[in-house]
């Protein structure tokens, strides 16, 4: 997001007052730079949040970044959908089936706490460089600690070696009481061929499996933006309305039936929203410097 314009301060929603004030906060779309669209975007900075915490916090549509929880609430808006799997109806495509075959039996993956080293910082500066250019995060030791070191969360680092020992690659996963939501993930360029973005949702699924989790959260699914729109290529999905999860037919955006399932939870969404994001009545605001 560029710049705010400006900032407001809310209750929290009564269903999380663990969340603290909200910063209710316009700029403009990161997810559709091309068409100019202005956002609002309420912030949270709770401190730290349990795992049933963290899922109620879900609940309400929002995610987190660092240790901030943040939730889309674009006037006229819901793009910006909550996006899980249900793992007992996932099955892998055909295309992801290949990936799979060509990728088993080449990394060793270990469940750690998030660290920051020299060799974190040179993989994540690599990859920064190599998948965003000048558009990447900041790869500097404040930068990293500060996106995926700390957090509000349950939080776990995914972290990838080849053969010799070397990292290749680190995934970052919040465990919440029904799932595993996937956070992060990057990797080392000369592994491009490994389509190892597709391959580490594939393992989470499957961790999924492993712990009993029995859903895989994938953040937001953004039909239309060149960069968020892939989630809907695994099978088994489901849509938030902000009151239940409802399953979506396929994995083409296209799809009619697709398009209408996202349209019906949109609009479901924004009456929920407004109870949990009311409009700002006055006296209930404090304008921010």
């Amino acid at each position: 997001m560029s710049p705010a314009r400006k900032s407001q301060v809310l209750p929290p929603p009564r269903a999380l007052p663990a969340l603290g004030p909200l910063v209710i906060v316009d700029g403009d779309c990161s997810y559709f730079p091309e068409e100019s669209r202005s956002s609002t975007t309420a912030f949270a900075l709770p401190g730290s949040l349990s795992a049933q915490g963290y899922q109620t916090a879900m609940s309400l549509g929002m995610r987190r970044s660092g240790t901030l929880v943040y939730r889309p609430i674009c006037a006229g808006c819901r793009r910006c959908q909550p996006f899980r799997l249900a793992v007992e109806r996932f099955s892998p495509s055909r295309s992801q089936k290949r990936v799979q075959k060509k990728a088993d039996g080449q990394f060793s993956v270990d469940v750690v706490r998030p660290a920051l080293d020299v060799e974190h910082l040179d993989l994540y500066a690599r990859y920064q460089a190599y998948q965003h250019g000048k558009d990447g995060q900041s790869s500097d030791e404040e930068g990293y600690a500060r996106f995926l070191i700390d957090t509000v969360a349950d939080t776990w680092e995914l972290a990838w070696r080849d053969a010799t020992g070397a990292l290749v690659a680190v995934g970052i996963i919040d465990v919440v009481d029904d799932g595993i939501s996937t956070v992060y993930f990057y990797w080392d360029p000369r592994l491009q061929d490994f389509s190892l973005g597709v391959y580490s949702a594939l393992w989470e699924i499957e961790l999924c499996r492993r712990w009993n989790k029995p859903y895989y959260y994938l953040g937001y699914l953004v039909p239309g933006s060149r960069t968020m729109s892939y989630k809907s290529q695994y099978a088994g999905g489901e849509v938030w309305t902000g009151e239940v999860w409802v399953p979506v037919p396929g994995r083409d955006l296209d799809d009619p039936l697709m398009l209408e399932a996202l349209q019906g939870a949109a609009r479901l969404s924004m009456v929920t929203d407004a109870v949990n994001f009311p409009v700002v009545r006055r006296g209930q605001i404090h304008e921010l410097p």
